[in-house]
This record gives structure tokens, sequence and C-alpha cells, in this order.
């Protein structure tokens, strides 16, 4: 990978959305006349240690962006991947202290890592960033439109890109290797 291009993404995962009915925690609901309709998306992962479909630390690690030890494996990888980042300081989908907090990381790490912070109504333009919500009402296109030209810019020139194509990661008793095969990225779990 060499460059990433993020709009509000999550850095650490949201347990709710991943074990939903099991920690109480509906996907949605709809309110009418004083009832409530609470609405939950069918999951395979649960908490049950018996299940084939347990969802152990070591899943949650994985899918943790922010983990300080994946974070150093992927700069002793490759540390010229380029990030940038749009998110807003009222984002409550998205916690926007953890996006900073991955930021100060790859800046740390080396990495050529810019974040965005969009603080309040005057950083709102109702073309580009049309909201302080979660998202910021962007476009992909506007966004791509935007950020592409400037991170193929900061990219010409390389002669090699990432030399490895695979990486793994340790979490608890098992590893996950990604590896880069043909036009897809395939995953190996070792337990």
């Amino acid at each position: 990978m060499d460059g990433v291009i993020d709009n509000s993404g999550v850095c650490l995962p949201f347990l709710a959305c991943i074990l939903g009915r099991e920690m109480n925690q509906c996907e949605f609901y709809f309110e009418e006349s004083g009832h409530r309709l609470y609405c939950f998306v069918y999951k395979y992962w649960t908490r049950n240690i018996n299940s084939f479909y347990y969802f152990g630390d070591e899943n949650y690690l994985i899918r943790a962006i922010l983990n300080s030890n994946h974070l150093k494996i992927q700069a002793n990888i490759d540390s010229d991947i380029v990030f940038s980042s749009y998110h807003s300081l009222q984002d409550i989908g998205a916690p926007v202290q953890n996006k900073i907090e991955l930021y100060k990381c790859y800046q740390e790490l080396g990495y050529d890592a810019t974040l965005h912070l969009i603080k309040d109504e005057s950083d709102v333009d109702g073309r580009f960033i049309k909201s302080l919500e979660h998202g910021l009402r962007m476009t992909d296109r506007a966004l791509f439109r935007k950020e592409l030209p400037l991170m193929l810019e900061k990219l010409q020139g390389r002669k090699s890109f990432m030399q490895e194509n695979s990486i793994s990661y340790p979490c608890g008793n098992k590893v996950f290797t990604f590896k880069d095969v043909g036009d897809k990225i395939e995953l190996e779990i070792i337990n």
C-alpha cells in the first residue's frame, strides 16, 4: 500500500457494531407514538468461548488501527506510506481523539501523515465539507478530486514501493498474515 485517503474513519473498533444484540446495542430504531422499535442486524460473532464464531481479544486487536505494536511492525516493513485524513472535532461516530493519537504515532514513525481537523462551522464551505457530523457529508468524488492529485505528486518518482508482499501481526495466540496475491489480499490466520 502506498497511500491512504480517509474521511472520518474509526481507529478502534466499536464492539457494539461487531457483537450487536449480545451487547444489547441495536443498529437503529424507529420511534413513533411513544413506542420504540429496536432493530438488530444478525451477527455471527459472539463472546461464547465454545462457539466457532467466538470473538476473542485477538479478533479485536487485529481490527484496531491504533495499535502501537502493529504500527511499529508496519513502519519496519514500509515507512513510505502517505496518509491523509479529514475528521470533525464534533464527530460522535468515530472519536476524534483516537484519530489525533493515530496521526501522532504515524508522524513519530516517520510517515508523511496529514490530519485535517474540521473544528467548527467556519470550516464548513457547503461544497467540500457540508457538515460537522460523522463523514462531514463529504462525497468520495470530492475527496479524491482534492487529495488524489496531491498524493500522486508525493508518490511520483519513487523507484520502488513496498518490498514485501505480506505483513504479519501477532495478536494474542494468533498471527494474522495479510498477503498481496494478484489483485486481492488474502488473510492467513495461524493459531
